[in-house]
Parts: C-alpha cells; sequence; structure tokens
C-alpha cells in the first residue's frame, strides 16, 4: 500500500532537511510551508501522516493537528518544535492528539523510525478492520 507523509514547517531549511532525509523511504513526502497549504492538501490529497512545526506564522502546529483530529482522525499527528515547553506538549496531545512530540534538532533516524512505525500500524488496523468486516458479512443471517 502506498503512503503519504506531509510535512509542515515555515522554515525551508528545516522543510528541505527532512524531506532529504526521508527521500529513500518507501513513501511520497509532501512539503509545505504554513498551516493554510496543508490544510488545502490534506482537504485534496489522502495522507497517512503529518508532521508539522509548532511555530509558524498564521495557523499554528497545534492548531493545525486539532483541526485535522477533526477532519481528518485518521492521519496520524506529530509535533516538531524548537520551542517545547510543557504546555505546548500538553495543548498538543489534549487538542491536536499528537502522537509524537519531536523537538529541534530531532533525530532524523528516530524521526523515520517512528514514522514507519506508524505507518505499519496503520497497516495493521486496516488489515484487522477488513478481516472483521469480512467475518461479521459471512455471518450475517441472508435476507
Amino acid at each position: 500500500m502506498s503512503h503519504t507523509v506531509l510535512l509542515v514547517d515555515d522554515d525551508d531549511r528545516v522543510l528541505n532537511g527532512l524531506a532529504r532525509t526521508l527521500r529513500g523511504q518507501p513513501y511520497q513526502i509532501y512539503t509545505v510551508k504554513s498551516g493554510e497549504e496543508a490544510k488545502w492538501v490534506l482537504k485534496s490529497q489522502m495522507v497517512d501522516v503529518v508532521v508539522t512545526d509548532e511555530r509558524m506564522p498564521g495557523l499554528s502546529g497545534t492548531d493545525l493537528l486539532a483541526w485535522v483530529a477533526g477532519h481528518r482522525p485518521e492521519v496520524v499527528r506529530m509535533v516538531l518544535t524548537g520551542y517545547a515547553t510543557v504546555d505546548t506538549a500538553i495543548r498538543a496531545i489534549n487538542e491536536g492528539g499528537v502522537s509524537h512530540f519531536f523537538t529541534k534538532p530531532c533525530n532524523e533516524f528516530e524521526l523515520s523510525v517512528v514514522i514507519h512505525k506508524a505507518l505499519e500500524q496503520k497497516d495493521r488496523l486496516r488489515r484487522e478492520k477488513e478481516r472483521s468486516n469480512r467475518a461479521s458479512d459471512a455471518a450475517a443471517p441472508l435476507a
């Protein structure tokens, strides 16, 4: 199954560095520079994972992820920030439903592993749901 990861950061150097680091991975990468651009991508493309900076002009990373949680809850949400505080982390978890919170500079290998594990878990849950649906279809009485 083909996967897509959306990277969101207003800093070109960070965005390009992350994209370069993840380029050899078995998924497609989209990069955008704002929360508004990210929302547009999420409305028009299938996305499996969003990794967003917290502090950006306009829509913050947590606000973006809160929107994603409400509109695309199946998308795995992660924060990458240079300004980590306990309040920011709590807000990201409570409002954005983030699965991981990374600080800049992040360990690129760790980010890659976490994304890979998130995609594996999504695939596993999808397969279990399909098996469950097949089992319930098979057990349903014919009318």
